[in-house]
C-alpha cells in the first residue's frame, strides 16, 4: 500500500469490493477457488466501476476506504489491482475467514452486519485520528446487506441509535457478545457526527428498485455506474469528465450500444436521479463527442433520444428527514429476500433461459 497524501481529504469514498467494484462470486466453491488463484492482472471489475473510481479519486484529494467480505489472503492481490488501474488504496479491510473458523465462530462466516459495522468504525476512527472528518460517499451492491449496514453505520456515528437498541440489533443480525461489546466500546470512541452523505447501491443482483423505498430515500439504487456518475454530477460531486471516462469504458471495454447508454439515462431521469438538464446535456453536448460515437451515439442519434427525454422525466422523491430506520424489519426482509431469490434461482435453473433473466447472484 503506498504512502497517503499529508493535505487533509475533500472527501471519503467508501467501497465495498465484491459485486460493487468487482465481479467475483464468493457464495460457490468454485467461485471463491477462482478468486484464490486468479491473478490481480485477470480479475474482472464491475462495466464501469474503475472508470468511475479512478475518475473520482484522480478529480479530488480522496481517501479511499474498502471494506470487503474478501477473504484476508487476498490482500496482496487486491492491493496490486488497485495499484494497476492507478487507484491508491488507503485502507483495506478483509474478513478472516481462518480465524474464525480456528476460534469456531461459524456464524461469523456469513453475519456480515457486525463484521461491516464494526469495520465501518475502525476506519472512521483511523480517519478521525489523522483529522480527517470531512464527509462520505458509500458503495455497495444488492447481493448482501449493504444499504441496511451503511445506514446503520450513519446512524451509529450520528446517535440515532441507542446503545441498548444497536445491541439487539447486532443480536439479530448474529453478533457474539463479545462482539456486540466490541462494537458498543467503538461507538463510544466515534466522535458525534453525521458523516454519510450518499450511499450507492449497484443492482448487481437486478434486484427491483423500488425493494429500497424501505430505506426512505437515504439509499440510491442504480443499474450501472453511468446512473451513479449522473446522480453524483447533479448534486456537483463529478463533473463531465466522470462522465467521460465511464461512459468511454462502457463503450471501448464492455459493447454497450448507444441504446443502452440511451437507456440507462432514460431510466436515471425516470427515477429522479438526475435532473432533465443534465440528461439533455449528456445527450446532445457529451456522448457524440466520446467514443460513445462510434457505437451509434450520432449527434442524430442523441437529436432522437433528446426527444424522448420529456416523457422520460419523474418524480424527485422527497427529502425525508433523518430518523433511525426499523432496522429489525429491515433486516428480516433481507433475509426473506435472500431465501426467496435463492429459491427462485434454484427452480429458474430448471427452466432454460429464466436463470439469465432474473441474474444469477446468490446472497
Amino acid at each position: 500500500m503506498t504512502e497517503s497524501p499529508t493535505a487533509p481529504p475533500e472527501v471519503v469514498y467508501r467501497w465495498d469490493l465484491d459485486k460493487t467494484y468487482l465481479a467475483t462470486d464468493f457464495s460457490t466453491a468454485r467461485g471463491l477457488l477462482q478468486a484464490a488463484v486468479e491473478s490481480a492482472q485477470r480479475r474482472k471489475t464491475i462495466p464501469g466501476m474503475r472508470a468511475l473510481l479512478s475518475a473520482l479519486w484522480h478529480g479530488h484529494d480522496a481517501r479511499v476506504v474498502v471494506v470487503s467480505g474478501s477473504p484476508t489472503f487476498l490482500r496482496r492481490r487486491i492491493l496490486t489491482l488497485f495499484n494497476l488501474h492507478g487507484i491508491r488504496c488507503d485502507r483495506l479491510v478483509l474478513k478472516d475467514f481462518g480465524g474464525a473458523v480456528r476460534k469456531g465462530r461459524f456464524r461469523s462466516l456469513s453475519a456480515q452486519v457486525p463484521y461491516k459495522l464494526r469495520a465501518h468504525l475502525d476506519t472512521r476512527l483511523w480517519l478521525a485520528a489523522r483529522h480527517e472528518d470531512v464527509g462520505e460517499i458509500c458503495f455497495g451492491d444488492d447481493a448482501e446487506v449493504d444499504a441496511l449496514v451503511y445506514c446503520l453505520y450513519a446512524d451509529v456515528c450520528a446517535r440515532r441509535v441507542e446503545p441498548a437498541r444497536l445491541a439487539r440489533i447486532l443480536d439479530l443480525s448474529g453478533a457474539y457478545p463479545d462482539e456486540i461489546a466490541s462494537i458498543l466500546e467503538r461507538v463510544g470512541q466515534v466522535a458525534v457526527h453525521d458523516p454519510v452523505r450518499r450511499i450507492f447501491i449497484h443492482l448487481e443482483g437486478n434486484s427491483p428498485p423500488a425493494r429500497f423505498g424501505a430505506y426512505r430515500g437515504r439509499v440510491t439504487p442504480t443499474f450501472n455506474a453511468l446512473q451513479i456518475a449522473l446522480h453524483l454530477a447533479t448534486e456537483n460531486l463529478a463533473d463531465d469528465r466522470v462522465l467521460t471516462a465511464v461512459a468511454e469504458e462502457l463503450v471501448s471495454e464492455h459493447r454497450v450500444s448507444a441504446e443502452g447508454l440511451a437507456g440507462s439515462i432514460e431510466d436515471a431521469l425516470r427515477r429522479g436521479l438526475c435532473s432533465v438538464e443534465l440528461a439533455h446535456s449528456a445527450v446532445v453536448n457529451l456522448l457524440p463527442r466520446t467514443a460513445a460515437y462510434d457505437a451509434g451515439f450520432t449527434p442524430q442519434f442523441a437529436t432522437k433520444v433528446a426527444g424522448r427525454l420529456r416523457h422520460s422525466v419523474g418524480e424527485v422523491a422527497a427529502v425525508q428527514p433523518l430518523q433511525p430506520l426499523p432496522y429489525e424489519t429491515l433486516f428480516e426482509a433481507e433475509k426473506a429476500f435472500a431465501k426467496a431469490r435463492k429459491l427462485a434461482l434454484q427452480t429458474a435453473g430448471k427452466i432454460p433461459g429464466l436463470a439469465e433473466f432474473l441474474g444469477d447472484t446468490e446472497r
